[in-house]
């Protein structure tokens, strides 16, 4: 994800990319020498005089600790989803006055749902009283761990998290999730799965149930209904049969699908570091979602329900 902001962020006219830090040995390397730029750890990154908004997009377990650096240092930020893996990460997430943070949400720039946004608060199905949502990727990546991720709860099904608080508009107070890992069984003493149902409750009676899948053999499947008292709006489409036969049908990861939406946020961030205003999401907006991964991971490993706002412990 790193190297998709880099790239993003070279091509803007009104932004210019100066470096690039990364955890794994060699890869800022070879980042920055595709892109012209220069190689750093990241606390010489954060040190640089030259340098005005820095973007993060560590290993999910890491974003709080670089994401409190940049901020102490009295950057701008943009910090990838989700800001932290527990309750007590976020809150060392202090944003001084006058700088500018913006959370990797990018279905918030997404065409399809930000007319589904625009549509419902315009009041075309009636008042919103649930969310149903699918969010499907390919398969479990190759060496990816579930301590480092904070879970597929988390990690993942957070945007659909952050897309339902978004469309409904209230606070989430409960979660229930149920867990699956039958085509990697290996993920279920970890703490993780491989398909799971997560239901959340909100504050003024409203629903969202969403499937977040890792098994999906067509491509990168995500869609959407809101339903309201008066109809029902629609993000993405499938009907028939599905198998490996319909790849090309899909895209077939997350950077495909939402290519234009990755650069819509981050020139959406510079915009609002040169005085323009803020449109992405908050670290409030981020901190809601992240509650309810930690709730969620939690009521499927415990198989019951779990209040939301708690730091809960993952496995028991």
């Amino acid at each position: 994800m790193g190297t998709v902001h880099a790239r993003n962020a070279a091509a803007l006219p009104s932004a210019e990319l100066v470096a690039v830090a990364a955890a794994r040995p060699g890869r800022a390397d070879e980042v920055a020498a595709e892109l012209g730029v220069a190689a750093a750890t990241y606390a010489e990154l954060i040190g640089r005089e030259d340098v005005d908004a820095v973007v993060v997009a560590a290993r999910s377990v890491d974003h709080a600790e670089v994401a409190a650096a940049v901020l102490a240092a009295g950057k701008h930020l943009f910090l990838e989803k989700p800001g932290a893996t527990t309750l007590a990460g976020h809150d060392r997430l202090h944003v001084p006055e006058g700088l500018v943070v913006q959370i990797g949400y990018q279905r918030r720039f997404d065409d399809a749902f930000a007319a589904a946004k625009r549509q419902l608060d315009a009041g075309a199905v009636g008042e919103p009283l649930l969310v149903l949502g699918t969010s499907r990727d390919t398969e479990w990546p190759e060496g990816e761990s579930p301590a480092e991720t904070g879970g597929f709860l988390l990690d993942m099904a957070v945007h659909d998290y952050d897309t339902a608080c978004w469309l409904l508009g209230s606070r989430p107070v409960e979660v229930s999730a149920v867990r699956q890992a039958r085509v990697y069984p290996e993920l279920e003493a970890l703490g993780d799965l491989d398909n799971a149902i997560v239901t959340i409750r909100f504050e003024d009676g409203g629903i969202a149930a969403t499937h977040v899948s890792r098994t999906c053999a067509f491509g990168h499947d995500i869609r959407f209904e809101i339903v309201g008292s008066e109809g029902s709006l629609f993000v993405g489409e499938a009907s028939g049969v599905l198998t490996a036969a319909d790849r090309g049908r899909f895209p077939q990861d997350y950077r495909e699908r939402f290519e234009e939406a990755f650069r819509l946020e981050l020139a959406a961030f510079v915009e609002a570091c040169l005085g323009g205003e803020q449109r992405g999401a908050t670290l409030e907006d981020d901190r809601r979602a992240v509650e309810i991964g930690i709730a969620a991971r939690a009521s499927a490993v415990a198989g019951e329900p779990r209040a939301v706002g708690q730091d809960w412990p993952w496995m028991p």
